[in-house]
């Protein structure tokens, strides 16, 4: 296997080499020992503190860094299943098709993991429970061949198996002494879908861009996500317009998706909300903090090849003591995307920018109002001069320093196959800046041992842990083995280096790795194990299989054995 032909670099692949080239200078001069890809044209290179997915803020020794891993690095693997280092183990928690039941009745979990939010069951109450929590689980897309059985043709009764299998878990799980175990019957367990009511709220509400629409069907292409202060869930809707034509004559409608849609996984009487004042493009993510005058803000990937970065800024403040106020504070505030090229925050915003109300699609005006322009965020972006990167997948924010770390996967389109990870400086270390500094944080390929970097997540010391996407196997890919989870230092000498955790069963990505609070457990998502499978009696994986059957399982799993952090 050869690499793809690219296209000539782009104006932000221009940026990058310069970024890289200078990276290191620096690092040659000071002598240090590791060798890094300074091109991406050959195969050989592709605050504010804040809570981070169920890790704490403050931890008792979180002054002293850990720069380095609490394990002994693992080789690549093609196992067909999560190789871990010595002193680790795994659980499977809640698979694909897993019965659960509530005080409503019983429901199955959905398909193809990703993004896991946990939230302690006595978060409401100021607490941090490890052992006791409601955990979110994303189903990004399903698979013809597992779901519904039939990869031919899309019938009424495929459409319909399709459809339960997408959008959101919500599982209540308590750690007994045989391990995470789903609490069933639990009234807070539910199930939404791709026919679950949901909510439109913000400036497109209403609008024809939405086809005046205040309440929608379903979620679906719930890929990343975030969870706020106040105990919610954002879950992100990436790739959501093939779905007009798979799902035909289902009722579907693409322009009601592809939104941030909060949850309140505390009331599961409540309506889940799809904020269009956060824009509609592919949402990958949704990293959120409060600023330093008490705004929101929340940092959001465009995942895909030649997209850009945006973040939204509140209107109104956080308050700790009002949940009820804190519950609206998406519904209104300020859409930005970044230009690398001059470190500059650009306003979407059609009343005040010139440059939106004057373009056009061949004759015709592009946009008529600021619903229109939350409608097409990414073009709305680009109109502005929004700098196209290497699809922005996972965005976190670092917990000691403020800065925001932004996974760029890769872009062959520009002969990038490896991807890379940047981080972010806003000016005066205030999330609300127009204005920042960037600079290349680690850099995919051979020598650096990792690729196509996706989600990421901050342990309390500041490290960072990433897991990788890619449906690449051999060639210029060889040396990545399966998908994997590495460890990160974020300062001190070996800043940037990877060391590799654990590595996934075949075919699969590891996603949405979350903490529990005291940092002795990791819950990681598997998503589409044996997915290149062309049949069921040729199957590539056999990975969290039913008792008595080989059919591969996207799966919840929770990872033990950490030193925890208290």
């Amino acid at each position: 296997m050869t690499a793809p032909s690219p296209t000539k670099p782009s104006f932000w692949h221009s940026l990058l080499e310069r970024k890289l080239s200078r990276r290191d200078a620096i690092r040659a001069t000071a002598g240090a020992a590791i060798a890094l890809p300074v091109t991406l044209q050959v195969a050989e290179a592709a605050s504010v503190a804040t809570a981070n997915n169920g890790a704490p803020v403050k931890v008792r020794d979180a002054a002293q860094s850990r720069r380095f891993p609490p394990f002994k690095p693992t080789p690549a693997s093609r196992a067909d299943t999560i190789t871990l280092p010595s002193g680790y183990d795994f659980q499977v928690v809640a698979p694909w098709g897993e019965k659960v039941s509530s005080d409503k009745g019983e429901f199955e979990i959905g398909f193809n993991h990703d993004y896991v939010g946990f939230f302690p069951m006595d978060m409401m109450e100021g607490g941090s429970s490890s052992t006791d929590a409601l955990v979110t689980i994303n189903h990004e897309y399903v698979n013809p061949l597992f779901v519904g059985g039939n990869t031919k043709e899309r019938t009424p009764e495929q459409i319909k198996a399709e459809m339960m299998a997408v959008g959101v878990s919500v599982v209540r799980v308590r750690k007994e002494k045989d391990g995470w175990q789903i609490v069933q019957g639990d009234k807070h367990n539910r199930r939404l879908d791709a026919f679950a009511a949901m909510e439109l709220t913000g400036p497109a509400r209403g609008s024809s861009a939405v086809k005046g629409a205040t309440s929608v069907k379903g979620t679906v292409g719930n890929c990343s996500g975030g969870q706020t202060p106040w105990g919610t869930l954002l879950t992100c809707e990436e790739n959501v317009d093939g779905y007009q034509a798979q799902w035909n004559g289902s009722g579907y409608e693409m322009m009601h998706q592809g939104w941030v849609v909060e949850i309140d996984p505390f009331n599961p009487s409540s309506i889940p909300q799809k904020h269009t004042a956060l824009g509609r493009f592919r949402h990958e993510n949704a990293a959120v903090t409060v600023a330093k005058d008490g705004r929101v803000v929340i940092y959001m990937g465009d995942d895909k090849q030649d997209a850009c970065i945006f973040k939204f800024v509140t209107k109104g403040k956080y308050d700790a003591s009002n949940r009820a106020a804190n519950l609206k504070l998406l519904e209104q505030g300020e859409l930005y995307a970044a230009d690398l090229g001059k470190g500059a925050w650009l306003l979407i915003d059609f009343d005040k920018q010139a440059k939106l109300k004057e373009a056009k699609t061949g004759d015709k005006l592009r946009f008529a109002s600021q619903a229109d322009v939350l409608a097409d965020a990414t073009g709305a972006a680009l109109v502005l001069g929004a700098t196209p990167t290497d699809r922005p997948e996972d965005i976190e924010i670092h917990p000691k320093t403020g800065e925001v770390y932004a996974a760029l996967t890769n872009n062959s389109l520009h002969g990038n196959f490896f991807g890379q990870i940047i981080k972010i400086t806003e000016k005066d270390n205030d999330a609300t800046a127009t204005a920042f500094l960037w600079d290349v944080f680690a850099a995919g390929g051979p020598k650096s041992g990792f690729g196509s970097p996706d989600n990421l997540v901050f342990d309390p010391y500041g490290n960072l842990w990433m897991v990788t996407d890619t449906s690449n196997w051999g060639g210029i890919y060889e040396f990545m083995g399966n998908n994997a989870m590495f460890f990160f230092p974020t300062e001190g000498p070996d800043a940037g280096k990877a060391y590799r955790f654990a590595t996934g069963p075949v075919e699969a990505e590891m996603t949405g790795p979350v903490w529990s609070p005291d940092g002795k457990t990791l819950f990681v998502a598997i998503q589409h194990p044996g997915e290149r499978s062309a049949g069921m009696d040729k199957l590539t994986s056999n990975f969290a299989a039913k008792e008595g059957s080989k059919i591969p399982r996207p799966t919840l799993v929770a990872i033990d054995g950490f030193p925890g952090w208290r």
